[in-house]
């Protein structure tokens, strides 16, 4: 069985939100793996998640620069993987100093290494729903690791009461629960009531 949610973001703004709703749950230590195709969404996500955790600077995308740190309530380490070719470049970043007991790993490209992740890890996938709604996205949270679990029902009821304030969508649930739905011959979760 499936565990984990998927989320509809219909912008930018509500992307944002949903890191948001992560941050206060998060602790020196934790990793959250991101994955999605490019301009999926990932730094946008980062940069929700980096506000909340009293981040002042800009976040952007560490594509070229590899790794960006940013100092907040709690350091953030911010990992984009995408231009490594191989696992020995990853391990010749230092990745396993990246992920540092006192800090918060954040790896975009997550998926492409996945075998050097901790056994405990937040996975976050961001994928487009549609050519015909660009700015809407579904973000498919899967925890690895029973704090996860915890974490994501938290999450969850943060984030629904943000884009609920922040929003006037009126679509059906944001939420799906993945043990209720079967993904669909795309790969998208199924929500109740007629498809968009």
């Amino acid at each position: 069985m499936q565990t984990g949610y998927a989320v509809l973001s219909t912008s930018a703004e509500e992307t944002r939100i949903l890191g948001a709703a992560l941050a206060p749950l998060l602790l020196p230590g934790d990793v959250v793996s991101l994955s999605g195709e490019l301009g999926a969404g990932k730094t946008v996500f980062v940069q929700g998640l980096a506000t909340a955790l009293g981040v002042e600077r800009p976040v952007t995308s560490p594509t070229f620069t590899l790794v960006h740190e940013y100092p907040g309530r709690y350091r953030i380490i911010h990992v984009d993987i995408y231009r490594l070719d191989s696992f020995q470049e990853v391990i010749d970043l230092g990745f396993e100093e990246l992920a540092d007991p006192g800090a918060i790993l954040v790896v975009e490209w997550g998926d492409a290494v996945a075998p050097l992740l901790p056994p405990r890890y937040l996975q976050v996938e961001i994928r487009r729903t549609s050519p015909h709604r660009p700015d809407e996205r579904e973000l498919v949270f899967r925890p690895n690791g029973q704090d996860w679990v915890r974490k994501l029902e938290g999450m969850r009821a943060t984030a629904e009461a943000l884009l609920d304030a922040a929003s006037d969508y009126a679509g059906g649930p944001r939420f799906v629960n993945l043990a209720d739905v079967a993904p669909r011959d795309d790969g998208r979760y199924r929500r109740p009531g007629p498809e968009p």
